[in-house]
Protein backbone atom coordinates (compact mmCIF):
# COMPACT_ATOMS: atom_id res chain seq x y z
CA UNK A 1 0.00 0.00 0.00
CA UNK A 2 1.08 3.57 -0.47
CA UNK A 3 -0.10 6.65 0.89
CA UNK A 4 -0.59 9.99 -0.68
CA UNK A 5 -0.97 13.21 1.21
CA UNK A 6 -2.83 15.55 -1.10
CA UNK A 7 -2.19 19.35 -1.94
CA UNK A 8 -5.08 22.07 -0.58
CA UNK A 9 -6.98 21.43 -3.59
CA UNK A 10 -6.94 17.86 -3.02
CA UNK A 11 -9.29 16.82 -6.61
CA UNK A 12 -6.23 18.29 -8.44
CA UNK A 13 -3.91 15.84 -6.46
CA UNK A 14 -6.37 12.75 -7.06
CA UNK A 15 -6.63 13.30 -10.52
CA UNK A 16 -3.43 13.72 -11.19
CA UNK A 17 -2.11 10.67 -9.16
CA UNK A 18 -4.78 8.32 -11.62
CA UNK A 19 -3.58 10.05 -14.58
CA UNK A 20 0.06 9.07 -13.31
CA UNK A 21 -1.06 5.57 -12.19
CA UNK A 22 -3.97 4.14 -13.75
CA UNK A 23 -3.42 0.79 -12.97
CA UNK A 24 -3.91 1.68 -8.64
CA UNK A 25 -6.76 0.86 -6.75
CA UNK A 26 -8.04 3.15 -4.08
CA UNK A 27 -8.70 1.67 -0.35
CA UNK A 28 -9.07 4.81 1.15
CA UNK A 29 -9.51 8.84 0.23
CA UNK A 30 -9.80 11.65 2.32
CA UNK A 31 -9.46 15.53 1.49
CA UNK A 32 -6.20 14.85 3.40
CA UNK A 33 -4.86 11.16 1.56
CA UNK A 34 -5.48 9.05 -0.65
CA UNK A 35 -4.15 4.97 0.26
CA UNK A 36 -3.70 3.19 -2.90
CA UNK A 37 -2.70 -0.62 -3.80
CA UNK A 38 -1.11 -2.13 -6.71
CA UNK A 39 1.51 0.21 -6.74
CA UNK A 40 5.13 -0.23 -7.72
CA UNK A 41 7.60 1.01 -5.07
CA UNK A 42 9.93 1.81 -7.12
CA UNK A 43 7.73 2.99 -10.08
CA UNK A 44 5.78 5.46 -7.91
CA UNK A 45 9.72 6.70 -6.68
CA UNK A 46 10.39 7.33 -10.45
CA UNK A 47 7.40 9.04 -11.18
CA UNK A 48 7.19 11.09 -7.62
CA UNK A 49 8.85 14.26 -9.01
CA UNK A 50 6.71 14.88 -11.68
CA UNK A 51 3.31 15.18 -9.31
CA UNK A 52 2.31 18.50 -8.99
CA UNK A 53 0.15 18.73 -5.70
CA UNK A 54 1.18 15.71 -3.65
CA UNK A 55 3.25 16.93 -0.35
CA UNK A 56 4.14 13.42 0.46
CA UNK A 57 4.44 9.79 -0.03
CA UNK A 58 4.64 6.74 2.36
CA UNK A 59 4.85 3.41 2.46
CA UNK A 60 3.11 1.27 5.41
CA UNK A 61 5.83 -0.51 7.93
CA UNK A 62 5.96 -3.78 7.62
CA UNK A 63 8.62 -5.07 9.92
CA UNK A 64 9.77 -3.92 13.41
CA UNK A 65 11.70 -0.37 13.23
CA UNK A 66 14.04 -1.43 15.73
CA UNK A 67 15.33 -4.41 13.39
CA UNK A 68 16.19 -1.80 10.74
CA UNK A 69 18.79 -0.34 12.26
CA UNK A 70 20.95 0.07 15.15
CA UNK A 71 20.17 3.00 16.99
CA UNK A 72 21.42 1.76 19.97
CA UNK A 73 24.87 3.03 18.19
CA UNK A 74 23.74 6.80 17.89
CA UNK A 75 20.95 8.93 19.09
CA UNK A 76 17.58 8.16 17.26
CA UNK A 77 16.53 11.52 15.53
CA UNK A 78 12.87 11.38 14.20
CA UNK A 79 9.54 12.93 13.17
CA UNK A 80 6.20 11.72 14.17
CA UNK A 81 2.73 13.17 12.24
CA UNK A 82 -0.67 12.49 13.12
CA UNK A 83 -3.60 12.68 10.15
CA UNK A 84 -6.99 12.15 10.02
CA UNK A 85 -8.34 11.94 13.62
CA UNK A 86 -6.06 14.38 15.63
CA UNK A 87 -4.95 12.70 18.46
CA UNK A 88 -2.68 14.10 21.36
CA UNK A 89 0.54 14.40 19.12
CA UNK A 90 2.81 15.49 22.18
CA UNK A 91 1.71 12.67 24.67
CA UNK A 92 2.05 10.10 21.54
CA UNK A 93 5.72 11.24 21.31
CA UNK A 94 6.20 11.37 24.94
CA UNK A 95 5.48 7.92 25.30
CA UNK A 96 7.54 6.45 22.12
CA UNK A 97 10.31 8.51 23.66
CA UNK A 98 9.95 6.61 27.33
CA UNK A 99 9.48 3.13 25.32
CA UNK A 100 12.78 3.60 23.30
CA UNK A 101 14.72 4.32 26.78
CA UNK A 102 13.32 1.37 27.59
CA UNK A 103 14.75 -0.65 25.13
CA UNK A 104 18.25 1.40 25.94
CA UNK A 105 17.81 3.78 22.97
CA UNK A 106 18.24 7.51 23.44
CA UNK A 107 16.10 9.55 21.07
CA UNK A 108 14.83 12.90 20.07
CA UNK A 109 11.54 14.08 18.63
CA UNK A 110 12.32 17.34 16.53
CA UNK A 111 8.38 18.20 16.58
CA UNK A 112 8.70 21.79 17.43
CA UNK A 113 5.53 22.62 19.20
CA UNK A 114 4.28 19.04 19.05
CA UNK A 115 3.44 19.95 15.25
CA UNK A 116 3.16 18.02 12.73
CA UNK A 117 6.32 19.51 10.07
CA UNK A 118 6.28 20.66 6.63
CA UNK A 119 8.01 18.83 3.88
CA UNK A 120 10.81 21.59 3.59
CA UNK A 121 12.02 21.32 7.33
CA UNK A 122 11.61 17.44 6.25
CA UNK A 123 14.29 17.85 3.75
CA UNK A 124 16.21 20.21 6.27
CA UNK A 125 16.26 17.35 8.69
CA UNK A 126 17.79 14.97 6.07
CA UNK A 127 14.91 12.63 7.74
CA UNK A 128 14.63 10.91 4.44
CA UNK A 129 17.70 9.82 4.44
CA UNK A 130 17.65 8.82 7.87
CA UNK A 131 14.50 7.00 7.19
CA UNK A 132 13.35 8.25 10.06
CA UNK A 133 10.24 9.89 8.81
CA UNK A 134 7.09 8.41 10.54
CA UNK A 135 3.27 8.84 9.86
CA UNK A 136 0.80 7.86 12.20
CA UNK A 137 -2.69 7.42 10.06
CA UNK A 138 -5.80 7.09 12.62
CA UNK A 139 -9.27 6.00 10.67
CA UNK A 140 -12.46 5.07 12.19
CA UNK A 141 -11.54 1.20 11.95
CA UNK A 142 -7.42 1.20 11.72
CA UNK A 143 -4.83 2.79 12.74
CA UNK A 144 -1.59 2.45 10.33
CA UNK A 145 1.96 3.03 11.09
CA UNK A 146 4.07 4.30 8.21
CA UNK A 147 7.38 5.53 6.94
CA UNK A 148 7.90 8.34 4.37
CA UNK A 149 9.84 7.68 1.40
CA UNK A 150 9.78 10.87 -0.93
CA UNK A 151 8.93 14.64 -0.12
CA UNK A 152 7.67 17.07 -2.31
CA UNK A 153 10.66 20.23 -2.80
CA UNK A 154 8.89 23.09 -2.60
CA UNK A 155 11.60 25.25 -2.67
CA UNK A 156 12.55 24.01 -6.51
CA UNK A 157 9.48 25.38 -7.76
CA UNK A 158 9.59 28.66 -5.93
CA UNK A 159 13.17 29.14 -7.52
CA UNK A 160 11.86 28.34 -10.89
CA UNK A 161 9.34 30.48 -10.61
CA UNK A 162 10.86 33.31 -9.22
CA UNK A 163 14.08 33.17 -11.98
CA UNK A 164 11.74 34.16 -15.08
CA UNK A 165 12.84 36.60 -16.80
CA UNK A 166 8.97 38.50 -16.76
CA UNK A 167 6.93 40.98 -16.73
CA UNK A 168 5.00 41.24 -13.58
CA UNK A 169 1.84 42.96 -15.81
CA UNK A 170 1.50 39.42 -17.66
CA UNK A 171 0.09 36.10 -16.78
CA UNK A 172 2.01 33.64 -15.04
CA UNK A 173 0.91 30.11 -14.64
CA UNK A 174 2.35 28.33 -11.74
CA UNK A 175 4.97 25.43 -12.02
CA UNK A 176 3.12 22.82 -10.37
CA UNK A 177 0.09 23.99 -12.30
CA UNK A 178 1.63 23.46 -14.99
CA UNK A 179 2.95 20.04 -14.13
CA UNK A 180 -0.64 18.84 -13.55
CA UNK A 181 -1.75 20.11 -16.50
CA UNK A 182 0.97 18.22 -18.66
CA UNK A 183 0.23 15.04 -16.54
CA UNK A 184 -3.21 14.82 -17.62
CA UNK A 185 -2.17 15.63 -21.13
CA UNK A 186 -0.59 12.16 -21.20
CA UNK A 187 1.37 12.91 -24.57
CA UNK A 188 4.87 13.74 -24.88
CA UNK A 189 5.63 16.46 -27.53
CA UNK A 190 4.01 19.49 -25.88
CA UNK A 191 2.68 22.30 -28.12
CA UNK A 192 1.47 25.60 -26.04
CA UNK A 193 -0.28 28.13 -29.00
CA UNK A 194 0.01 31.31 -26.15
CA UNK A 195 3.26 30.48 -24.51
CA UNK A 196 3.50 34.23 -22.76
CA UNK A 197 6.24 33.47 -21.11
CA UNK A 198 7.85 29.75 -20.72
CA UNK A 199 5.75 27.66 -17.70
CA UNK A 200 4.25 25.22 -19.91
CA UNK A 201 7.39 24.23 -22.33
CA UNK A 202 9.79 24.29 -19.63
CA UNK A 203 7.95 21.75 -16.83
CA UNK A 204 7.92 20.30 -20.05
CA UNK A 205 11.29 19.48 -20.42
CA UNK A 206 12.09 19.23 -17.19
CA UNK A 207 8.83 15.93 -16.78
CA UNK A 208 10.13 14.04 -19.97
CA UNK A 209 10.51 16.81 -23.06
CA UNK A 210 13.29 17.30 -25.40
CA UNK A 211 11.40 18.45 -28.51
CA UNK A 212 9.72 21.83 -27.92
CA UNK A 213 6.67 23.81 -30.20
CA UNK A 214 5.00 26.98 -29.01
CA UNK A 215 3.68 30.17 -30.57
CA UNK A 216 2.37 33.63 -29.69
CA UNK A 217 0.78 36.91 -31.09
CA UNK A 218 3.01 38.94 -28.81
CA UNK A 219 6.71 38.94 -30.34
CA UNK A 220 7.67 40.21 -27.12
CA UNK A 221 6.47 37.09 -25.58
CA UNK A 222 8.09 34.88 -28.47
CA UNK A 223 11.62 36.21 -27.64
CA UNK A 224 11.06 36.17 -23.48
CA UNK A 225 10.23 32.65 -24.71
CA UNK A 226 13.06 31.96 -26.37
CA UNK A 227 15.42 33.64 -24.47
CA UNK A 228 14.05 31.71 -21.08
CA UNK A 229 14.24 28.40 -22.29
CA UNK A 230 17.63 28.65 -23.62
CA UNK A 231 19.33 30.26 -20.42
CA UNK A 232 17.17 27.52 -17.88
CA UNK A 233 18.77 24.32 -20.59
CA UNK A 234 22.13 25.87 -20.07
CA UNK A 235 22.37 26.48 -16.33
CA UNK A 236 20.87 22.92 -16.21
CA UNK A 237 22.78 21.36 -19.06
CA UNK A 238 20.25 19.84 -20.98
CA UNK A 239 20.36 19.70 -24.67
CA UNK A 240 17.07 20.18 -26.34
CA UNK A 241 16.89 17.82 -29.74
CA UNK A 242 14.14 20.92 -30.97
CA UNK A 243 13.16 24.27 -30.18
CA UNK A 244 10.70 25.97 -32.17
CA UNK A 245 8.92 29.17 -31.42
CA UNK A 246 6.88 31.07 -33.79
CA UNK A 247 5.02 34.32 -33.65
CA UNK A 248 1.59 32.85 -34.69
CA UNK A 249 -2.18 34.35 -33.86
CA UNK A 250 -4.08 31.24 -32.42
CA UNK A 251 -7.12 32.52 -34.41
CA UNK A 252 -5.32 30.76 -36.84
CA UNK A 253 -3.66 27.93 -35.83
CA UNK A 254 -3.39 25.55 -39.37
CA UNK A 255 -0.83 27.98 -40.37
CA UNK A 256 1.78 26.52 -37.98
CA UNK A 257 5.25 25.48 -39.65
CA UNK A 258 5.41 22.32 -36.93
CA UNK A 259 2.28 21.61 -35.41
CA UNK A 260 -0.07 19.28 -37.74
CA UNK A 261 3.29 17.42 -38.36
CA UNK A 262 4.87 16.99 -35.28
CA UNK A 263 2.45 17.83 -32.32
CA UNK A 264 0.63 15.62 -30.09
CA UNK A 265 -0.74 17.50 -27.13
CA UNK A 266 -1.64 20.53 -26.28
CA UNK A 267 -1.31 22.59 -23.30
CA UNK A 268 -1.79 25.76 -22.62
CA UNK A 269 -3.83 28.91 -20.45
CA UNK A 270 -5.05 31.61 -22.93
CA UNK A 271 -4.36 35.64 -20.68
CA UNK A 272 -6.61 35.51 -18.12
CA UNK A 273 -6.82 39.18 -18.78
CA UNK A 274 -6.54 42.21 -16.36
CA UNK A 275 -5.81 42.17 -12.56
CA UNK A 276 -9.23 42.50 -10.66
CA UNK A 277 -9.09 44.13 -7.17
CA UNK A 278 -12.18 44.38 -5.07
CA UNK A 279 -12.18 48.04 -5.62
CA UNK A 280 -12.73 47.74 -9.29
CA UNK A 281 -14.27 44.05 -10.15
CA UNK A 282 -17.79 44.57 -11.76
CA UNK A 283 -19.84 42.64 -14.14
CA UNK A 284 -19.33 45.00 -17.15
CA UNK A 285 -15.35 44.04 -16.82
CA UNK A 286 -16.09 40.17 -16.91
CA UNK A 287 -18.56 40.37 -19.65
CA UNK A 288 -16.10 42.47 -21.80
CA UNK A 289 -13.38 40.08 -20.63
CA UNK A 290 -15.93 36.63 -21.96
CA UNK A 291 -16.06 38.41 -25.09
CA UNK A 292 -12.85 38.96 -25.85
CA UNK A 293 -11.75 35.19 -24.58
CA UNK A 294 -15.13 34.13 -26.63
CA UNK A 295 -13.90 35.33 -29.54
CA UNK A 296 -10.79 33.92 -29.76
CA UNK A 297 -11.74 30.70 -28.61
CA UNK A 298 -14.04 30.00 -31.17
CA UNK A 299 -11.51 30.27 -33.83
CA UNK A 300 -9.16 28.55 -32.22
CA UNK A 301 -11.55 25.07 -31.76
CA UNK A 302 -13.09 25.81 -35.30
CA UNK A 303 -9.61 25.46 -36.95
CA UNK A 304 -8.49 22.83 -34.21
CA UNK A 305 -11.92 20.54 -35.47
CA UNK A 306 -10.67 21.12 -39.07
CA UNK A 307 -7.20 20.13 -38.98
CA UNK A 308 -8.78 17.18 -37.30
CA UNK A 309 -6.66 17.22 -33.92
CA UNK A 310 -7.18 13.87 -32.29
CA UNK A 311 -5.01 14.24 -29.20
CA UNK A 312 -5.82 15.02 -25.88
CA UNK A 313 -6.02 19.35 -24.88
CA UNK A 314 -5.87 20.69 -21.48
CA UNK A 315 -6.52 24.04 -21.00
CA UNK A 316 -7.44 26.67 -18.49
CA UNK A 317 -9.96 29.03 -18.22
CA UNK A 318 -11.05 31.74 -16.05
CA UNK A 319 -13.63 32.08 -13.53
CA UNK A 320 -14.24 34.97 -11.08
CA UNK A 321 -15.10 35.45 -7.36
CA UNK A 322 -17.16 39.14 -6.77
CA UNK A 323 -18.58 39.99 -3.58
CA UNK A 324 -17.89 36.21 -2.19
CA UNK A 325 -19.73 35.18 -5.33
CA UNK A 326 -18.12 32.99 -8.12
CA UNK A 327 -19.03 33.64 -11.31
CA UNK A 328 -18.34 30.37 -13.96
CA UNK A 329 -18.01 31.16 -17.90
CA UNK A 330 -20.81 29.52 -18.43
CA UNK A 331 -20.42 30.94 -21.98
CA UNK A 332 -17.11 29.01 -22.85
CA UNK A 333 -19.18 25.71 -21.65
CA UNK A 334 -21.52 25.89 -24.78
CA UNK A 335 -18.59 26.53 -26.87
CA UNK A 336 -16.81 23.11 -25.65
CA UNK A 337 -19.81 20.93 -26.34
CA UNK A 338 -20.10 22.11 -29.52
CA UNK A 339 -16.69 21.13 -30.21
CA UNK A 340 -15.12 19.11 -27.49
CA UNK A 341 -15.79 16.03 -25.86
CA UNK A 342 -15.29 17.12 -21.90
CA UNK A 343 -13.26 14.25 -20.29
CA UNK A 344 -13.73 12.93 -17.01
CA UNK A 345 -10.14 13.07 -15.22
CA UNK A 346 -11.09 10.65 -12.35
CA UNK A 347 -12.05 6.76 -12.57
CA UNK A 348 -15.49 5.47 -12.51
CA UNK A 349 -15.20 4.20 -9.00
CA UNK A 350 -13.65 7.16 -7.23
CA UNK A 351 -17.44 8.19 -5.97
CA UNK A 352 -15.66 9.74 -3.17
CA UNK A 353 -14.87 12.57 -4.94
CA UNK A 354 -17.64 15.51 -6.45
CA UNK A 355 -16.85 16.74 -9.52
CA UNK A 356 -17.84 20.26 -11.07
CA UNK A 357 -21.00 20.16 -13.15
CA UNK A 358 -18.95 20.22 -16.40
CA UNK A 359 -16.29 18.19 -14.97
CA UNK A 360 -13.58 20.51 -15.07
CA UNK A 361 -10.83 20.70 -12.08
CA UNK A 362 -10.71 24.21 -10.12
CA UNK A 363 -7.35 25.94 -9.12
CA UNK A 364 -7.88 29.21 -6.84
CA UNK A 365 -4.96 30.95 -4.70
CA UNK A 366 -5.31 33.26 -1.59
CA UNK A 367 -6.70 37.14 -2.39
CA UNK A 368 -7.17 36.36 -6.15
CA UNK A 369 -10.31 37.33 -7.71
CA UNK A 370 -9.56 36.00 -11.02
CA UNK A 371 -9.05 31.50 -10.97
CA UNK A 372 -8.87 28.89 -13.07
CA UNK A 373 -10.53 26.63 -14.22
CA UNK A 374 -8.90 23.23 -16.34
CA UNK A 375 -10.52 21.21 -18.52
CA UNK A 376 -9.23 17.95 -20.55
CA UNK A 377 -11.04 18.23 -23.78
CA UNK A 378 -11.00 15.49 -27.08
CA UNK A 379 -11.70 16.91 -30.53
CA UNK A 380 -15.29 15.61 -31.37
Amino acid sequence: MIWFQLGREYKLSVAEIFEVFPNGKTLYLSKEFLIIDNLDKNEVLEKANNLWWTIKIVEILDSSIVEESKWNEWKFKYWLSIFWEKKNLKSILVLIKKDLKELGISSRFINKDFTNLSSAQILWEKLLKSKTDFNYIYTKNNVFFWKTIWVQDISNYSKRDYEKDRDMKTGMLPPKLCQIMINLAWWKIIYDPFVWLWTVLIESILMWNKSIYGSDLNEKMVEHTKNNIINFCKKEDIKLENLEIEKLNAKFIEESSFFNKWVNSIVTEWYLWEVMTQNNISLDRIDKQKKSLLELYDRFFIWIKKIKYNWNLVICFPFWEMKWKYIYFNEIYDLLNKYCNIENMFPENCTEITTTKAWSLLYKRDKQLVWREIFKLTVK
